[in-house]
């Protein structure tokens, strides 16, 4: 117990250390600026990718546990692409409205999230990890392909949704713009929490946890809305960005264990540090040409994706 303490103390004091490089480094150089105005430039950026990053790790792990499967994450199952589309409807359905009304672009990200997460519960749940990452893949591919159209035929919303398919968000992040989603991830984030002891249960079988009392569906249909919440909020801020929700969850088992109680809330901590690490380091290594949070995570997530896949013998 006292060694995963040790653990989770020492990723929030490495959290935060990275949080002031993120300030502190950018496209305009190393510092905050004489007055402190790069700071306040920078300070709603990082703070949105620390939120989305959380719930990003908090949803994949999550998610991984009421799958009982190790390739579930919300950026490959099309939990995402639901978010994006369900945004992209509503902009397609009245743009003016949904500006002057900013609550309704997270509802929107929620339902089309929920509407994913539920056709996937329906033809992937209790299949194998193969059968469960086709499916999921089939589903990010059409709510991709939908998002694409939307933006085709609606040309004032197109610039907003390309961005979001390239997880491209965070550039334009202003804490008028980000706090209702950051508090949605926050929020999202501490009740999925509350799932430790049911994803404890869950891991050792059906029949086991419903003999320990656990109510297996419910269960399950806690876990897919409330992640269904967490990728929402995320996607709000950040856009679509794959494989955070995959390599949290590992690298949190690695380091603590299986057990949920101290893997939840360090996945959540080790998902804010990877997407706030992918975001300062595309925006500053090529200041001319920086890259988005979600190519600088491709790059670091697909290469595991492919070693986790390939110790899955199926």
């Amino acid at each position: 117990m006292s060694r995963r303490i040790g653990t989770l103390g020492l990723a929030a004091c490495l959290l935060a250390l990275l949080a002031l490089a993120a300030l502190a480094c950018g496209s305009a150089g190393f510092g905050w600026g004489a007055n402190g105005e790069l700071l306040m430039l920078r300070l709603p950026r990082v703070l949105a990718a620390l939120a989305a990053g959380c719930a990003l790790g908090l949803g994949g792990a999550n998610q991984q546990g009421v799958f009982r499967n190790p390739l579930a994450d919300p950026g490959l199952t099309g939990v995402f692409g639901g978010a994006l589309l369900g945004i992209a409807l509503l902009l397609a359905g009245g743009a003016d409205f949904a500006w002057n009304h900013r609550w309704t672009l997270p509802a929107a990200a929620f339902a089309g999230a929920l509407a994913t997460s539920g056709v996937l519960v329906l033809i992937g749940g209790g299949r194998s990890s193969a059968q469960l990452l086709l499916a999921g893949l089939g589903l990010n591919a059409f709510t991709a392909a939908g998002t694409l159209v939307v933006a085709a035929r609606f040309p004032e919303a197109r610039d907003v949704l390309v961005n979001g398919a390239a997880g491209d968000w965070l550039g334009s992040a202003t804490l008028e713009l980000a706090w209702a989603p950051i508090l949605g991830c926050l929020g999202a984030g501490a009740l999925l929490l509350t799932q430790a002891g049911a994803l404890d249960r869950l891991a050792l079988g059906e029949d086991t946890a419903r003999c320990l009392g656990t109510e297996v569906g419910a269960a399950r249909r806690r876990g897919v809305l409330l992640t269904a919440l967490a990728a929402a909020a995320a996607t709000c801020l950040v856009g679509q960005v794959a494989f955070i929700g995959l390599l949290a969850p590992h690298l949190a088992r690695a380091l603590v264990g299986p057990r949920h109680g101290a893997m939840l809330p360090l996945a959540g901590l080790l998902g804010g540090g990877l997407l706030l690490l992918a975001d300062t380091l595309g925006r500053s290594l090529w200041s001319q040409t920086p890259l988005s949070a979600a190519a600088m995570t491709a790059l670091l997530g697909a290469p595991a994706f492919v070693w986790i896949a390939s110790r899955r013998h199926e």
